[in-house]
Formats: C-alpha cells, structure tokens, sequence
C-alpha cells in the first residue's frame, strides 16, 4: 500500500514554506499535496517519493505528523474517471474518507489517491472491474 504523510499545522504564514522546506533539505521530492484547513489549523497532505525519510524528518523538526496508508488508482484522464471508481466503491459499501488526484500524462492518465475504510476491499473490488492499483515503489518513481 502507498503511504500518505499527514502534517498537522498552524493556518499561518510560513507554515508550509517551512515544511516543504524541511523536506526539500531531506532530499525528498513531493508528488502530490492536498491542503486542509480553517481559520486557524489544517492538515497539509503529501504522496512523496520517500514517504518514510520525510516523515522522519518532519518528526525531528518538531512537526506533528503521520503516516496513512492509502489507495492509489491508474484512471483514463477523461471525463467521468472519478465518478466509475467511485460508483464501484459505493455498491461495495465502501466508505471514501478523503480523495485527491494528479495527472501524469496530460491526454492519457491519472492518480486518484483514495483515504478508505477498507483498503483490502477497495483494492480487490476496483482490481475485479479492471482498475490498476499503484503500488508503492510504483508510485513513489514517478
């Protein structure tokens, strides 16, 4: 399974500055992010290529953060992608407790990142409707 990092911080100036640059010095490169938050706090979300080195150095700086396990599809960069994952997730009852995606190839492919409540059942369910599943070593090489 892929690992997502989560850092929980301030909603202020600087603040993801100073964790992209604590990564940046960590020799890790950033594949994706998602950003969370309200008037005061939020949730900075990261796939990146070395989700355990960053996370390590995210912890010696002092940061609060956390590494999740998620779901990483291969869909068509085309219109209605999101919504035939989703579908085959619901009619398996699975719920979808976060989602974000990014596109490798402009005409022709996409990462939707899945934060579910049953990974083994979302994995083997999208697997029998003909979805690919990126694996780590995958995921994080690209």
């Amino acid at each position: 399974m892929a690992k997502q990092i989560n850092v929980f911080l301030e909603n202020r100036p600087g603040k993801l500055e100073q964790i992209t640059g604590i990564l940046a010095d960590a020799a890790v490169n950033i594949l994706a992010v998602k950003i969370t938050s309200d008037e005061k706090y939020g949730i900075f979300q990261l796939i990146m290529d070395d989700p355990e080195r960053g996370f390590r150095a995210l912890q010696q700086a002092g940061m609060t953060a956390s590494l999740t396990d998620v779901v990483a599809v291969e869909v068509q960069n085309t219109p209605g992608s999101l919504h035939s994952v989703l579908k085959v997730l619901r009619q398996a009852d699975v719920n979808i407790e976060d989602c974000y995606g990014f596109v490798l190839d402009k005409e022709k492919r996409a990462i939707i990142v899945l934060g579910v409540t049953d990974r083994a059942t979302a994995k083997r369910v999208l697997e029998e409707q003909g979805y690919r599943i990126i694996g780590s070593s995958e995921l994080y090489s690209l």
